[in-house]
């Protein structure tokens, strides 16, 4: 009889639900920690694993997550829907993830009556980044570019951090802490993603529609996610299936 030293197989779709989903949002306020899997917007935000409370450290940090999945939701093409009693996503399930995540913290409405999308730069493998240009209702004239991407790649353009609601200059040693904790969104099987953006007076945002990916500098950076894609039901099953610990039959 023959015998295999190396299985491969497709993850997503065949191991993994294809529903990527935020778990993990990192700023600098602090770590939160979101439950729920899927599409489904339910879950709670914790931090050091209780909830979030109504101090003004967890009001904070609450604030610094939304701008962090808010941002994530802006710089997307997906749309979070539900038919017949099922969410699902039309659109790129990355996409989607930061959809869910805000959903879970029910601050969608407040965000699409906010800002109105103006342009878009869309990802590309080369770019490893995706932005998009919005007005900001709440501070007429005002254009706000979202990016979203690589973390390496987004530090790489960002000049400053927001930190306790306000923006301060960032600095290398801050970076590398940065990359650290993205790091450590790795070392936890999640994939990193993370969120800048870069606001530009009326004058210049009017010209910023024409190429937005040109303005994709001098960004303040937001935070980071970590995303997993959820296991199917029977992939624990077939795990032991395939290193031989359990009979298919």
């Amino acid at each position: 009889p023959g015998s295999a030293s190396v299985i491969c197989s497709d993850k997503t779709g065949t191991l993994t639900r294809n529903e990527m989903t935020v778990t993990t949002v990192v700023t600098s306020a602090g770590v939160v920690t979101l439950t729920g899997s899927g599409y489904r917007p339910e879950g709670h935000a914790l931090t050091s694993g209780r909830a979030l409370g109504e101090g003004p450290a967890d009001e904070l940090l609450r604030n610094e997550v939304l701008a962090v999945v808010g941002g994530g939701g802006l710089a997307s093409d997906a749309v979070l829907q539900e038919v017949e009693g099922e969410w699902t996503v039309r659109g790129d399930p990355t996409d989607g993830a930061f959809l869910v995540a805000e959903a879970k913290l029910g601050a969608t409405a407040t965000r699409e009556a906010r800002f109105g999308r103006l342009a878009e730069a869309p990802f590309t493998s080369e770019r490893k980044l995706m932005s998009t240009l919005h007005a900001d209702a709440d501070r007429h004239g005002l254009v706000v570019l979202v990016t979203k991407g690589a973390p390496d790649v987004l530090l790489g353009r960002c000049t400053h951090e927001r930190a306790a609601e306000s923006v301060r200059p960032l600095s290398a040693a801050r970076k590398a802490e940065i990359l650290e904790s993205v790091d450590w969104l790795a070392d936890q099987a999640l994939r990193p993603l993370a969120v800048a953006y870069r606001e530009l007076p009326e004058d210049e945002g009017a010209r910023s529609v024409a190429a937005p990916e040109s303005y994709e500098h001098g960004l303040t950076f937001l935070g980071a996610v970590g995303i997993i894609d959820p296991p199917r039901p029977e992939a624990a099953r077939a795990n032991l299936v395939l290193a031989g610990k359990l009979n298919p039959d």
